[in-house]
């Protein structure tokens, strides 16, 4: 097994964008099956679209 980086040994740019990373939902999706998270991902896509459908609407009424 490879023995962690030193400190001096990380790359600052990883490190600066590992700040605004929380890893507990990526700890939690994890935990998911692939099958939950497809479903999850299917449904943020939903979302989504229907966000972007309002968006157009409300231009569109303006």
């Amino acid at each position: 097994m490879n023995a962690p980086a030193d400190v001096e040994d990380r790359d600052p740019v990883t490190e600066f964008y590992k700040q605004g990373v929380d890893r507990t939902l990526i700890r939690e999706n994890l935990r998911r099956t692939p099958e939950e998270r497809f479903r999850a991902l299917q449904a943020l896509q939903r979302f989504a679209e229907e966000v972007r459908k309002a968006g157009s609407a409300r231009r569109e009424s303006k």
